[in-house]
This record gives structure tokens, sequence and C-alpha cells, in this order.
């Protein structure tokens, strides 16, 4: 592991760095904000899982699931994003359900958003989301995007529901802890729901019925039109910069807090 991220940075542009500033012999494997160990952190099983992934940085082969379709070492750079978001979804990773988020009695389970996975990586969103499409294609990973429903009856895309598969702690060698600590987590939830007088399904609901959407909630009164003006605009400015079509109209709608399907030419 290197002495510090300033000297990794630096040093990137000299060798075989790139605009990241990710350098191959010097990856910086720790994310922006690491899993909390020792009295008052995590479960030990999470950072144990973390430190075992950065064996792959080295040697990949031996993780196959993080290899390409046609059996070829991914690229250095993927390699280190993928370990640093691993790390970063395991800092949020409630066991009893294996689910990103926080089970609460007040609001349910509250699933963390993607900002949350960049800000927490130290990563950019791109680099993030090739990363988690990565960890996706190897199974270990599942990420679902829920509807609501308003109160006038419209469907709208709800934040993703993101979860890590007992596949991923089956190739670390910790399923059989995996699986005590998970029976440890729901049993403390169950204690918490009794001492509440409610039910432990309370913990893990997720709120939808009712809602508003999210864009309709940010972009308030602006008309019809003026919505679209400001979609087109912000889409375009991704063209400009080098997105394809679809890539364009996904970040135009995380910016602008639209479903990710979302175009001017569907609304009705």
């Amino acid at each position: 592991m290197s002495s510090a991220p300033e000297l990794i940075f630096s040093s990137a542009g000299q060798s075989g760095g790139n605009r990241c500033g990710h350098d191959p012999k010097r990856p910086l494997l720790t994310p922006a904000s690491p899993i909390r160990k020792g009295k008052g952190g995590l479960p030990r099983i999470l950072s144990l899982a973390a430190e075992r992934t950065k064996f792959w940085y080295d040697h990949p082969k031996k993780c196959p699931p993080l290899l390409t379709k046609s059996n070829r070492t991914i690229r250095s750079e993927r390699r280190e994003a993928c370990l640093v978001v691993l790390e970063t979804l395991l800092s949020h990773l409630d066991l009893a359900s294996l689910c990103l988020g926080v089970p609460t009695l007040a609001n349910g389970f509250i699933d963390i958003d993607m900002k949350t996975i960049v800000r927490d990586s130290g990563l950019g969103h791109r680099r993030c989301e090739r990363a988690i499409r990565q960890l996706k294609e190897a199974g270990f990973m599942k990420v679902t995007q829920p509807r609501g429903r308003s109160d006038e009856g419209r469907y709208f895309g709800c934040r993703a529901i993101r979860v890590i598969t007992t596949a991923f702690f089956e190739w670390l060698g910790l399923g059989p802890m995996l699986r005590r600590e998970r029976a440890r987590a729901s049993e403390s939830l169950r204690r918490k729901a009794q001492k509440a007088h409610r039910k432990l399904a309370d913990f893990m609901r997720r709120v939808v019925a009712g809602a508003q959407p999210i864009f309709k909630r940010r972009q308030g009164g602006k008309s019809r039109e003026q919505r679209i003006a400001l979609w087109n605009a912000t889409w375009a400015s991704h063209v400009r910069v080098g997105l394809d079509v679809q890539a364009a109209q996904r970040r135009t709608n995380e910016t602008l807090g639209y479903p990710p399907g979302y175009s001017p030419g569907l609304e009705q």
C-alpha cells in the first residue's frame, strides 16, 4: 500500500497514470470514507471482506467473475475502482437483508443513493457507475429500480435498491461467517422491534405509496415548457462533452431528479 494519497496522484502523470489519477503500480485502494473498525465500528466481517478483496488487484485471475467475458484481465484502473466501490458499499451494508441502506422504525428501510456512493468512495460518478456495472456482471451485486405512485395516480421511479449477493462472500471464503452475522443482525432487529412493540417488517418496508415524484418536488412551479427546455439544455450539455445519447439521457435524469428512463417526448 502506498504512503500518502498526494504522492499517488502526483506520480500518476509520470508513470502510466491517466486523467482520473490512477497509477497502475501504486493503486489507491481505500475509499475516502473507509469502513469503521474497532470499538463502535461495523461488524468485523465487513472490514475483513474489504481487506480480502484487495488481493484481487494484483491477482485478478483469482477472482474469475471480475475477468472479462473472454477471460481476460480487466484494466487496472477498473480493478482499482471496483475495490474502492466494494469497500464503500460494504460500509453501508445492512447484514440482515444484504441491502445497502439503513433499517429504521420511523421511515422503514432507507436505501442509499448514488450521490452517497460517489461521495464516500472519493471517485468520480462515471467510475462508480462502471465499477457497479462490473460488480453486477460478476454476480456480486443486484440492482432493482422500484416504482412508486403519486397521489394523482402517476407512476415514477424510486431510489434504486442495491443488494450485495451471498456469492460475493462465498468467493472470499466468508460464507459460514456471513450466515452467523446475518442471524445476529436479524436477532438484533427483532429485539429492537419487540422493545418498540412493532413488527420486524416495519424496519424493512419502503414507503412509496402516495409519495410525490422527486422530479416534481425539485422543479416546483416550472411549467411543462420550462421543464422540457431545461431537460433538453442539460441533455445537450452532456452530449457536447462526449457522452452518447443514452448516457446523456441517464445523466440528465440523475441531475434533474427524473426517473431513469424519462424523456420529454414521453411526458403526458
